[in-house]
C-alpha cells in the first residue's frame, strides 16, 4: 500500500524540467492525430456516399468531404474570414459577430498557401492546429505523467465525444492549442508567453477570458500569494476582449454586441426560414423525440462530473481543478445541453485523470467505447441531424 502511494505521488508530481524524447513520442502523437482524423473523414466519406444532399443552407462547399467538414458554425467563421463582420445578421437573426474573431483571421492568413480556397485553408488551420495542440500536450502532460501514460490521455481527447469539431472548420482546434501553449509557458516560466497565448484564446472562444484564472492560481501556487511580474501578463486577455468589445460597439452601437448575438441563439427561429437545418429545439439544440441523444449528452456530463472523484487521489493541482470546473461550469451558465462534448473535449486534466487510472479494463473498455461514440455523434452532425 505505501510502495503504490509513493508511485501515484511520483507519476503525478510535476517534473522541474522532464526531458522530451520526441523521437519516442512524435511516432505516438502522429499516430493519435492519423487514426482519429481517418475516424472522422470516414465517417464524413461514408455519409456522402450514402445519404441524400444535405437541405439547402447547411453547407458552403459542395466538394467531397470539405462539404461535410465547413458546415454548420463553419459558414459563419468562412463567412467572417472572406468578408469581415457585418453590422447586420447574415443568416436569418443570427449575427455572425458572435464568433470570436482570431479563427478566421487565421484561416484568411492560411487561405493564401491555398490560393483563395476558404474552405480548404479552414480545415487545413483546424486540423494543423489540432496537431500541434496535441504535441504541446504532450510536453505538458509529462510534467504530471509518465510519458505513456500522456500519451494515453491524448487518445482520451482525441476520442472525447465532443473531439469531432477538432476536425472541422471550427475554431476548438485554435483555442486548444493556445490554452495549451498559455499553460505551458506560465509551467516554464516564460510569462509573457503565456499571456499572449491567453490573449490570443481569449479572441478566439468567449470562453478564453476564463483561463486567466486557473493561469493566475498556478502562479499564486508556485510563488506564493505576494504579485509577481508574472502576474502582469495576465492583463493582455482582458485588454484584447475590450479591443474586440470596442470593434463591434463601432460596428454595431452595442457596447456588447457580441453577447447580444449570442443570446439570440437561444431565442425560438422566428420563421421556418431562419431555422437552421437539423438544429431542432433552440435550447437543447435536439430535434424532437430523440431520447437517445439526450442520454448520451447526459452521460458524457456524468462522466465528466465523476471524474472530479479522482482528482484529489491523482494530487491533481489546484489551477488544473479550476480549468476542468470552468467548463463544466460553461455548461450550466449557457443552459445549453448540446454543448457539453464540445465545452467539455478541451479540459484536459479530465484525460490526465482518465489516463492515471491503474485498471488494465479501463483504456481497453473505454477508447472502443469512445470511438464509438464518436463515430454516432459525427454520423449524426455529418447528416444533419444535430449540430457538433
Amino acid at each position: 500500500m505505501a510502495v503504490a502511494a509513493v508511485e501515484a505521488a511520483l507519476d503525478s508530481a510535476p517534473a522541474a524540467a522532464p526531458a522530451l524524447d520526441w523521437r519516442w513520442a512524435l511516432p505516438r502523437i502522429a499516430l493519435v492525430f492519423l487514426v482519429t482524423r481517418l475516424l472522422v473523414f470516414g465517417v464524413g466519406v461514408a455519409v456522402e456516399v450514402t445519404q441524400e444532399p444535405p437541405p439547402p443552407g447547411v453547407e458552403v462547399d459542395e466538394r467531397p468531404i470539405l462539404a461535410s467538414l465547413t458546415a454548420w458554425d463553419g459558414r459563419y467563421y468562412l463567412g467572417i474570414a472572406r468578408d469581415g463582420y457585418h453590422a447586420e445578421p447574415v443568416h436569418g437573426q443570427f449575427a455572425d459577430y458572435a464568433f470570436f474573431p482570431l479563427y478566421p483571421i487565421v484561416v484568411r492568413a492560411v487561405s493564401v498557401l491555398t490560393l483563395g480556397d476558404g474552405a480548404l485553408a479552414a480545415v487545413l488551420a483546424a486540423n494543423t492546429a489540432f496537431a500541434l495542440a496535441l504535441a504541446a500536450l504532450f510536453a505538458l502532460s509529462v510534467r504530471y505523467l509518465t510519458p505513456e501514460r500522456s500519451i494515453r490521455s491524448l487518445w482520451y481527447l482525441a476520442l472525447a465525444p465532443g473531439a469531432v469539431a477538432f476536425a472541422l472548420a471550427y475554431s476548438d482546434s485554435l483555442f486548444l492549442l493556445l490554452a495549451v501553449g498559455a499553460f505551458l509557458a506560465a509551467e516554464t516560466k516564460h510569462p509573457w508567453l503565456a499571456g499572449i497565448a491567453y490573449a490570443l484564446a481569449t479572441l478566439t472562444r468567449p470562453p478564453g477570458i476564463l483561463l486567466g484564472l486557473p493561469l493566475l492560481v498556478l502562479y499564486i501556487d508556485r510563488d506564493g500569494l505576494r504579485p509577481t511580474r508574472s502576474w502582469v501578463p495576465l492583463l493582455l486577455g482582458p485588454l484584447a476582449l475590450a479591443a474586440f468589445f470596442g470593434y463591434l460597439w463601432s460596428l454595431t452601437g452595442d457596447p456588447v454586441a457580441t453577447i447580444t448575438a449570442q443570446q439570440a441563439w437561444g431565442l425560438p427561429p422566428e420563421t421556418d426560414a431562419t431555422r437552421v437545418p437539423g438544429s431542432g429545439d433552440a435550447t437543447t439544440g435536439l430535434a424532437p423525440g430523440t431520447p437517445l441523444v439526450v442520454a448520451i449528452w447526459l452521460g458524457t456530463l456524468a462522466l465528466y462530473l465523476f471524474l472530479f472523484v479522482f482528482f484529489r487521489h491523482d494530487h491533481v493541482r489546484p489551477s488544473y481543478w479550476i480549468l476542468a470546473i470552468l467548463p463544466v461550469a460553461s455548461v450550466f451558465a449557457a443552459g445549453r445541453l448540446m454543448s457539453v462534448p464540445r465545452f467539455l473535449a478541451v479540459a484536459w486534466p479530465f484525460d490526465w485523470v482518465l489516463a492515471h487510472r491503474r485498471s488494465a479494463w479501463v483504456p481497453v473498455v473505454l477508447l472502443p467505447a469512445l470511438a464509438v461514440l464518436q463515430v454516432l455523434l459525427a454520423w449524426m452532425a455529418f447528416t444533419w441531424e444535430l449540430a457538433p
